[in-house]
């Protein structure tokens, strides 16, 4: 019998995305740069390496002379060495890391944007959505799912049951919470709401995914955002329906410029809260610029470690916030009174008040105060962030803090007191 070796072995693995591959960055001697993505492939310094997976389950990763071995330790940082084409030997410094999650169900931290609505009935026949209007659906790997669905948005729960293929299966999504605005292109926003709970089975095809309703009542076609799976998917920015927020889930740094060589500015601990400043591909990899909730420094982070930020109202706010813009016109969501006082030692009155919401806890509350005068407050993921003021008042200072289900806030000497009511409705 012939006897094929280890060696032998790992060469015939070689080139071949292994799903052993632990999502990390690293900065290795002589300049070289190390990191994956969650398809397994390893970059050296930018390039696809090939790959050889040794028996021990050690990875070697090599690319235009360089070798660079990655030994994978479970839930902790991978231990990772290089050898440079000089045939240097060094350590890599891991700079950030995500341990693989066995559990996730498939479809887990996939991005789909609709194609089409194909009835089963031959006299609806195939919808599809009109131009320049999106439909877009993230399902997140902790089960929920946020989607944004022409001007609005919808958040629930997700599950799957795959197949003996893995391709196909059982799915189905709990109750969506969504928002009801009126949209200036009526679309399919209000018939993909209703008829979610009658999804009940998948079919994964060519980046496709094919959500059929119960009793032959039609197929919903997504296609992955961002085209096909030869990269990693491309979130789309705020102002193209993309998350205004990011949620970190491991801990990582954030670079000046879009490679993990660059210089760091600050780190970041899971579930630190950031804005979504658009994101682009470098390096093999999606980066996204960022900044934290409130003001901080900007910079990059990578996109594989982040997820769009849930508000306390339980939404994924999506899309631009013109919640500002619409109060401007004049154009508001509720109106009422609130407890208000305009100088030191004054007992709280009566203020009227109008609200322009932009879902997920982003509101401008415009205040009518003494003289004629207005005073604006904006919230942001349900916090308030500012107030609008200006040179001839000052720029008095905003303080804010809370006591029970209000916002105790003070602009200089002006004291205003709006419940969460007045932000998310209800």
């Amino acid at each position: 019998m012939k006897k094929v070796f280890p060696a032998v072995v790992a060469t015939l693995l070689a080139g071949i995305a292994s799903a052993e591959v632990p999502l990390f960055a690293a900065k290795c001697p002589s300049g070289i740069r190390a990191d994956s993505n969650a398809k397994g492939q390893v970059y050296l310094n930018g390039k696809v390496a090939k790959l050889i997976q040794r028996p021990d389950g050690q990875i070697t990763a090599q690319s235009a002379g360089v070798y660079v071995d990655i030994t994978p330790q479970g839930d902790q940082p991978p231990r990772v060495s290089s050898t440079a084409r000089d045939k240097t030997v060094g350590e890599c410094e891991i700079l950030s890391f995500k341990a693989l999650d066995p559990t996730a169900p498939p479809l887990a931290g996939t991005h789909w944007r609709l194609v089409e609505f194909q009835s089963m009935d031959d006299r609806q026949g195939i919808t599809r959505p009109a131009e320049g209007v999106l439909y877009t659906m993230w399902l997140h790997g902790d089960g929920t799912v946020a989607m944004q669905l022409n001007c609005n948005r919808a958040t629930g729960t997700w599950a799957v049951a795959p197949g003996s293929d893995g391709a196909s299966g059982r799915f189905e999504f709990g109750p969506l919470a969504a928002t009801r605005a009126l949209c200036r292109s009526p679309g399919m926003d209000e018939s993909i709401v209703a008829q979610s709970r009658f999804i009940r089975s998948y079919l994964l095809k060519q980046d496709r995914l094919y959500l059929s309703l119960m009793a032959d009542g039609g197929i919903y076609v997504w296609a992955r955002d961002g085209g096909t799976s030869t990269g990693p998917v491309l979130p789309a920015a705020p102002e193209n329906g993309g998350p205004r927020n990011w949620e970190v889930t491991a801990a990582l740094k954030l670079r000046e410029q879009p490679t993990a060589s660059s210089r760091t500015l600050t780190s970041y601990r899971p579930g630190t809260i950031l804005d979504s400043l658009g994101c682009q591909r470098a390096e093999g990899r999606v980066w996204c610029d960022v900044q934290p909730l409130g003001g901080g420094p900007r910079g990059y982070v990578a996109a594989e470690y982040l997820r769009p930020a849930i508000s306390p109202d339980g939404s994924a706010a999506m899309g631009p916030d013109d919640s500002a813009l619409r109060a401007g016109h004049g154009r508001f969501d509720a109106s009422g009174h609130l407890s208000c006082a305009f100088g030191v030692g004054q007992p709280m009155g009566q203020c009227e008040f109008a609200v322009a919401r932009a879902g997920g806890g982003y509101a401008t509350v415009v205040v009518k105060i003494p003289h004629g005068r207005t005073r604006a407050i904006f919230f942001r993921m349900g916090k308030p962030v500012g107030a609008g003021t200006s040179q001839a008042d000052g720029y008095p200072e905003f303080r804010a803090t809370r006591e029970g289900d209000s916002h105790l806030i003070r602009v200089g000497n002006e004291r205003y007191e709006i419940p969460d009511a007045a932000i998310f409705g209800g």
